[in-house]
């Protein structure tokens, strides 16, 4: 008796809860989207294209899946599975040794756009560039700077520059821990996402990204603040008179941080700004001549 071959939509279920079953915490409709994202990956398809081939005979199956799905059910990122991550439109390459870049970055991306769209002509620079989707989203959108973008973390900027290869692009990549090996040179913009949760709060975090994401990328001393104090103590050092910073911050900390940069740039406004949802989720420090 001839057999059928599943279709696309018969491999989404049975993989769904396969994935549900092996990890019931997360809920059927969240394995569906997961499986859903992988399948996209494997057959290479839009979401459009996914949903006109539904009823189609499968040409990835559950086995083809099954590997993949045994690293999901023991929470590893699908970011790290597939190896790139979507920001901006755009796929990055992401690695074990990046953070996997949120959706909440990117609202930190746009706001430097609008300010690096209609300031003068200068050095852009980022403090931690991870995968370097933020520093190479600015430069792709907006070109007209010189872009260069650090990190403390060697196997990150290899990943970077990969990324920077890949978009074709020209930012300049280098090791530094903070401003240690910046070139002594003023910067018209100056961004970072920088390590921000608090050692307290590692038990409180999503296994996935305890168990696969890089501590480095995640953790800081003080509650969260160090990385913004050592920025802040030499700011003014490398920024111009005209020149804004950009910080990404968790979402309760929008007044430690913007003390912090008060104290250090005496003379410059220094703002809190929510995300859509409403939380605290940026910092900028203005040019003094913005008093």
């Amino acid at each position: 008796m001839e057999t059928t071959n599943p279709t696309n939509q018969e491999v989404l279920i049975r993989a769904s809860c396969f994935l549900e079953e092996k990890q019931p915490n997360i809920g059927l409709k969240e394995c569906q989207n997961l499986v859903r994202e992988l399948m996209l990956f494997k057959n290479q398809w839009t979401l459009s294209q996914f949903l006109l081939n539904l009823r189609q005979e499968a040409s990835v199956t559950f086995e083809d899946l099954e590997p993949e799905l045994l690293r999901l059910s023991k929470f590893e990122p699908l970011q790290q599975i597939t190896g790139v991550a979507e920001f901006l439109g755009e796929e990055f390459i992401v690695t074990k040794d990046t953070l996997i870049p949120r959706p909440e970055t990117e609202e930190l991306v746009l706001k430097v756009q609008s300010f690096l769209e209609q300031c003068p002509v200068g050095n852009v620079l980022e403090i931690g560039v991870g995968t370097g989707c933020i520093i190479l989203s600015l430069e792709r959108l907006v070109g007209r700077h010189h872009y260069k973008g650090c990190d403390i973390s060697e196997e990150a900027l290899i990943v970077a520059q990969k990324n920077r290869d890949k978009f074709n692009l020209q930012t300049e990549l280098f090791y530094s821990d903070v401003f240690s090996n910046v070139p002594p040179e003023k910067f018209e913009c100056i961004i970072s996402n920088p390590p921000y949760i608090a050692y307290s709060e590692e038990a409180l975090m999503d296994e996935s990204v305890r168990r696969y994401e890089p501590s480095q990328a995640l953790f800081a001393e003080n509650e969260g603040l160090a990385i913004y104090e050592k920025i802040a103590n030499r700011l003014e050092e490398f920024l111009t008179d005209s020149g804004h910073a950009f910080f990404e911050i968790g979402f309760n900390q929008g007044t430690s941080v913007q003390r912090i940069f008060r104290e250090a740039c005496l003379n410059r406004e220094v703002t809190i700004h929510k995300d859509i949802a409403g939380m605290d989720r940026m910092i900028i420090v203005s040019g003094k001549e913005a008093q």
